[in-house]
């Protein structure tokens, strides 16, 4: 439950984001490790079937000895090449076939423009197809280079290095995607264990808050208790009354940044108390508008609540922590009303299995980058009358506990008419 307390979110973000960090830059590496190995394994079997064709050629130039042979070239027993054969075709001067002496079938052989690639630089080596059957080609002269007796053009079939080469790439690309999953893995252990100090850093934060508060609310009170009396014996001079009143003032202010304090602790170690019955959330709310009510009127505040029509949302809650959050939500919107403005709670109709409560102000509203911000601990946003109107930036970390401690959820927008909405979404209590 505490990892979705302000704390165990950042924790949560921040482990999230260190490990997507961790993953891309693994990532990449891998990445360029794999590409880098496929390039250099698959060059090196282009380069080995190249020097295989050149010697292959250069024998079989040697054996021909600059002069033509007397095959006619017209072998009718043709055979598809095998998947990594060697074969040659001897051509006359003008590209035409002399010899097929492996009786390859010829659908795309002899290639003259290959012959004439050779015949401007003197050689010409490409790959081409036989049909389908991929073939490397290399055409060099037979005889002298500027007056040949002919053409010989040495071909090697790739089918085998094809195989070889996707072959080598399916490998690469397993042993990344494994190499990845591995590395996912040491991730989320290792970002877990880095947050662990991180996690002992907040928990040792909470419980100084915690015992803080504790030490500082009896002193509060004292103060309080000695300021009134001071007040009601007459012990202080009548230019003295005002300061009285301040520190009254001002020890009810600090008592409520306890209290808050209190309840934000208990809440993010999952010791904050709620108990759970039926409740309808529109009477909550019409019973928070009614406690407010002289708050709103002293303050020159226009407060409107749901009508009482009947119309009842039942959800699974504890009333008085549910009036403690919209309390808090409305004390917020009185914060950063206007001067005579107005300030609306609606309870509106189920919707699906979701009960809603909305309260409406007519101030700035809640810029969209700040939506979520608002609900950290101390987070407050400029706009407010005064200090003490502005709160101690506790409260909406509260409410949004509270709200998730029912179930629900607690969110910002803007209202219709401008300024901030706050919607309190709960679950419905299931019939039957």
């Amino acid at each position: 439950m505490t990892d979705r307390a302000p704390a165990g979110r950042l924790l949560a973000a921040t482990r999230r984001r260190l490990a997507v960090m961790t993953l891309l830059l693994i990532g990449a590496l891998v990445l360029a490790i794999g590409a880098a190995t496929a390039l250099i394994a698959t060059t090196a079997l282009d380069q080995d079937v190249d020097r295989v064709l050149e010697q292959s050629a250069t024998a079989e130039l040697q054996r021909l000895d600059g002069e033509l042979p007397s095959a006619t070239g017209t072998e009718t027993d043709e055979h598809p090449p095998q998947a990594s054969d060697t074969f040659f075709l001897i051509l006359d001067p003008a590209g035409a076939l002399v010899s097929n002496a492996s009786s390859v079938p010829r659908q795309g052989l002899p290639d003259v423009a290959a012959v004439t690639a050779a015949r401007a630089t003197g050689r010409d080596l490409r790959t081409v197809a036989d049909g389908t059957v991929p073939i490397r080609l290399l055409t060099l002269p037979i005889g002298a280079a500027a007056h040949p007796a002919g053409w010989l053009e040495a071909g090697f079939v790739l089918t085998l290095h094809d195989r070889q080469s996707s072959s080598l790439v399916l490998v690469v690309t397993l042993a990344g995607l494994v190499g990845l999953a591995g590395a996912a893995l040491v991730t989320l252990f290792v970002t877990g264990r880095a947050l662990v100090p991180i996690r002992a850093a907040f928990a040792t934060e909470r419980r100084f808050v915690a015992d803080a508060s504790h030490e500082i609310r009896t002193p509060a009170a004292i103060i309080r208790a000695s300021a009134e009396v001071l007040e009601r014996e007459g012990l202080v001079a009548d230019e003295g009354r005002s300061l009285v009143a301040d520190i009254v003032a001002e020890s009810d202010r600090l008592g409520g940044l306890v209290d808050d304090l209190l309840a934000l602790a208990a809440s993010e170690r999952g010791a904050l108390a709620i108990e759970r019955r039926p409740v309808d959330l529109a009477e909550v709310a019409r019973d928070t508008v009614r406690r407010v009510g002289p708050l709103a009127a002293e303050r020159g505040i226009e407060l409107v609540g749901p009508p009482d029509d009947g119309m009842k949302l039942s959800v699974l809650g504890d009333a008085d922590r549910l009036v403690q959050l919209l309390l808090v939500l409305v004390d917020n919107a009185f914060g950063h009303s206007p001067p005579g403005g107005r300030v609306t709670v609606v309870a509106a109709p189920i919707t699906g299995r979701t009960a809603t409560v909305c309260v409406d102000d007519e101030g700035p509203g809640v810029p969209i980058e700040a939506r979520e911000a608002i609900f950290e601990p101390f987070a407050r946003l400029p706009g407010s009358r005064t200090r003490a109107d502005a709160g101690s930036g506790l409260g909406l970390a509260i409410a949004r506990r509270l709200a998730e401690l029912h179930g629900g959820s607690l969110v910002a927008t803007d209202a219709p008419g401008g300024g901030a909405r706050f919607i309190l979404s709960l679950p419905v209590v299931r019939s039957g």
